[in-house]
């Protein structure tokens, strides 16, 4: 083999300070004689488990690999990615934690976090610890708050091993070393095996092949924009611990950092954090952004708080920013991230300190701080990982105001209304409307709902986030005409932890809305200022669950760029990182009596749809009880037919339908299987009407949001809106409602029998290869029967805010007739669309209209 001059001369750095007596060491409990060879912990020294799950104990390489692999198997939230190789061409992969469309609830794409693991190899606690972020937000429960909110709406990129190669040095032989070859410290500094820190360039994997002892790259040291330039801590000797390699990134592992940051995609990265152990601290540098450096400091107030509050108290110390020397680094991947993606990024040192002997540890050679017994590894990685989703949540981004509602205290009617909904990802539009003024001493719920779950909560009460002052559950909140405020009597704020909407569930997430009770007194200050009837405009003031500030613009997405929030106003409406009171919603109130709000009765039954969306609507059903059935006939982004379904809360003037259901795994005709039918929630909708012919909706189903307003199709017989109903003209009047065969169930019929005589039929069904397919038609009556000769179906609009109803085609599919009683009947059809045929179900009742009875 024929070696360059330059091979020579750095396989010459290597093997010189083996010259001295290099000794094979061992790691152990405790020393026995005066064998100084051996290392005593004071502990048991660990030794890697090859198994999946996490325990008491560390697990080898192929045991987390396992585990990652497995839980992106077999839950819908680990997306695994290939990010590089190692030098010995071992897969570097990094793993995306969130649902999988890389957009928030808002529609919005999803800010990204990336944390990395496992740069040094003897540093066994960063593996697990980056396996324990993974591990929690792919296995919590679904709690509708903090990790659903991460889940939904932030995508978390995760590489729990950079250094592959090393880490598998370090685990072949757990407990063995050398010393006495350091060219620095050639006592007290153990090399390779278990302490091996850097990669494996031009090492074999042979821990008794010694000259290669002191080979390789510290991948810490390999990084603009500070290479090279603190021979001190960063050294172009390759024998040294921390060799900094031949040129900035020069290894593939480092590079695959960069490979990861693509996945947020970059321009989406809002946090940087590569996780070691030594002690309990984080290292940052400062460049010239200050905004960037108080932000910064910020997120590592939140972390260290955070991991304080936990019972074992421990202190996560960090230099404020004015103490950090300003662009000083020795080429770690925080000073990288911190310049080149302009990102809050920190070195993260975790335990053990004191060398081990918080543990009982004899603290015998410096480098025992690197040793964690097995007995802490459990607390050290499920209270990190917590911490981590703290700060992964207050980056997700700033509070902002989304919806408001008022609702009359005495009939639950809804009286106003306001809504910020995302336009694009730079702006949202304002939905506002008003049905009635707020009179003076009259009282009202008032709910405000957020972006993101606000609170927090310990066995269900309301508390401070673990490690923040009670100061962030504080509210402001007010009404002012002009710029004097008007005198409210308001009642205690009470976030809200269940579901349901205004005003007594929350919207999204627990916590993310609260309700609170006013009322405008008819005292002199408030007439003054009103006269018969003015505009007033709300104002708020409170902070996230980590004291983000509510963003005072709404209308404006606040967003993260070169290195500090972008259009997050303050009170003042310029931008800032501090957000400020929110001013953006205005409302009419009066000192006039009003007339009673409109209310919701039977005979609202009816079929709806907004004059924009023509070719798609909703059937809605008014049931005793204060209940509410809605079928939403539509299509999907495809031009193809699709359908929802729901049963909703009668309140006042509207119906929350809190859970819409997409009913999937239905085939058409005798091979259909209620076995195989699947109903999945995939949103909400909430109706309003101002009154018997008009009302507005909106709705959410997965990222998409939409508003709609509508006009009424039908009217039923026997069910007169807004005036005392006759009973129906003919018995077959009494039909109205739903029906179904119950061997078919996962399909059925809504029936409605107008006012004219006439009959609407739709029928939601599937198509003979599963597709959600719906089917109507206006009929008569027959005799005692509903006979639809020419039943329609139709095709070609997109779902959401692109529906244009020119597009949509309607085909003639066959003919249904329905031969019903009160309770029973049968459905006869014969298809003219292919692959449909004709048959017979025998059906009977789902639903009964309020007051039509039927004996």
């Amino acid at each position: 083999m024929r070696f360059s001059l330059r091979s020579i001369g750095l396989l010459a750095f290597i093997i010189a300070p083996l010259a001295q007596a290099q000794v094979l060491s061992e790691w152990v409990e405790n020393r026995t004689g005066n064998d100084f060879n051996n290392i005593p912990l004071g502990y048991p020294v660990p030794i890697p488990v090859d198994t999946p799950l996490p325990f008491d104990g560390f697990r080898s390489y192929a045991g987390l690999h396992l585990r990652h692999q497995d839980l992106a198997a077999s839950t819908p939230w680990v997306h695994p990615e290939t990010v590089g190789a190692t030098h010995a061409g071992r897969t570097i992969w990094a793993y995306r934690l969130g649902d999988d469309d890389r957009l928030t609830l808002e529609g919005l794409p999803e800010p990204a976090m990336l944390t990395n693991g496992g740069i040094h190899a003897r540093e066994w606690q960063t593996p697990e610890i980056v396996t324990g972020i993974l591990e929690l937000i792919a296995t919590h429960a679904s709690d509708q708050h903090l990790y659903d909110y991460l889940r939904d709406n932030v995508n978390t990129i995760v590489i729990p091993v950079l250094n592959i190669d090393g880490f598998l040095q370090t685990q072949r032989t757990p407990t063995l070393n050398y010393l006495g070859i350091d060219p620095n410290d050639p006592l007290g500094s153990p090399r390779d095996g278990r302490m091996r820190r850097k990669n494996m360039r031009g090492a074999d994997e042979n821990l008794y092949t010694t000259v290669d002892l002191l080979a390789g790259v510290d991948l810490n040291r390999n990084n603009d924009p500070f290479w090279a330039i603190n021979p001190a801590r960063s050294s172009p000797n390759p024998a040294s611990l921390v060799y900094h390699g031949s040129a900035p990134r020069s290894e593939s592992e480092t590079r695959a950092l960069d490979e990861a940051a693509a996945l947020g995609p970059a321009g989406r990265l809002r946090i940087y954090t590569d996780v070691h152990s030594f002690s309990q601290t984080h290292f940052w540098v400062r460049n010239g952004n200050s905004r960037l450096a108080r932000q910064t400091e910020e997120v590592l107030k939140t972390f260290s708080n955070h991991q304080a509050a936990f019972p074992a108290h421990k202190n996560y110390t960090f230099a404020g920013r004015f103490s950090v020397p300003l662009n000083n680094g020795i080429g770690t991947t925080d000073e990288y991230f911190t310049n080149i993606y302009q990102v809050p990024s920190w070195t993260l040192e975790t335990e053990p300190r004191n060398g081990g002997t918080d543990y009982g540890g004899l603290g015998i050679n410096g480098h025992d701080g690197f040793i964690l017994p097995d007995a802490e590894i459990r607390r050290v990685r499920e209270q990190m990982a917590q911490s981590f989703a703290a700060v992964y949540y207050r980056q997700a981004g700033p509070p902002a105001l989304v919806s408001v509602r008022v609702i009359d205290d005495a009939t639950g009617a809804l009286v106003f209304e306001a809504g910020w909904d995302a336009a694009d990802d730079q702006d949202r539009t304002l939905f506002s409307q008003q049905l009635q003024a707020l009179v003076t001493d009259r009282s009202y719920d008032l709910w405000l709902a957020f972006n993101k779950p606000m609170r927090w909560r310990e066995n269900g009460v309301v508390t401070s986030f673990p490690g923040q002052p009670d100061s962030t559950l504080d509210v402001s909140l007010g009404l002012l005409v002009g710029a004097q405020s008007l005198t409210v009597e308001k009642g205690q704020v009470d976030w809200l932890p269940t579901p349901g909407g205004a005003p007594s569930g929350y919207m999204n997430y627990r916590d993310d809305a609260f309700r609170i009770t006013l009322k405008l007194p008819g005292d002199a200050q408030n007439t003054g200022l009103i006269g018969d009837s003015t505009e007033t405009t709300l104002t708020l003031r409170t902070a996230d669950m980590t004291g983000l500030q509510t963003d005072a613009m709404p209308a404006t997405v606040a967003d993260w760029k070169n290195g500090a929030w972008v259009r997050y106003e303050d009170s003042s409406g310029l931008g800032s990182d501090t957000g400020g009171i929110d001013s953006s919603i205005s409302l009419e109130v009066s000192t006039q009596v009003q007339a009673p709000p409109f209310l919701l009765e039977p005979g609202m039954t009816a079929a709806w749809f907004d004059p924009d969306h023509d070719g798609e609507g909703f059937l809605l059903e008014m049931l005793a009880g204060n209940a509410a059935v809605m079928y939403w006939y539509t299509y999907d982004d495809t031009g193809q037919q699709d359908w929802y379904v729901s049963r909703g809360d009668v309140r006042g003037n509207r119906v929350e339908f809190t859970a819409l259901y997409r009913v999937s795994g239905g085939e058409f005709g005798p091979g259909f299987d209620p076995e195989k039918i699947r109903r999945q929630v995939v949103g909400s909708a909430s109706f309003v009407w101002s009154g018997c012919d008009s009302g507005s909706m909106n709705y959410r189903i997965g990222a998409q949001h939409g508003r709609m307003r509508l006009k009424r199709l039908t009217a039923l017989m026997g069910l007169d809106c807004g005036q005392p109903s006759l009973p129906p003209e003919l018995p077959q009047g009494r039909l109205s409602g739903s029906w179904y065969d119950p061997s078919h169930d996962g399909e059925g019929y809504n029936v409605e029998v107008l006012n004219n005589g006439q009959a609407v039929v739709y029928w939601f069904s599937y198509d003979p290869a599963g597709r959600r397919r719906w089917f109507f038609g206006l009929g008569e009556i027959r005799g005692t029967t509903l006979v639809f000769d020419d039943m329609l179906t139709s095709r070609g609009a997109i779902f959401g805010p692109d529906f244009d109803p020119a597009s949509v085609e309607l085909a003639p599919w066959g003919r249904l007739e329905l031969d019903l009683d009160c309770n029973v009947g049968t459905a006869t059809y014969a298809s003219t669309e292919p692959g449909f045929g004709s048959g017979v179900l025998n059906v009977k009742r789902v639903t009964r209209i309020d007051t039509l009875d039927c004996e």
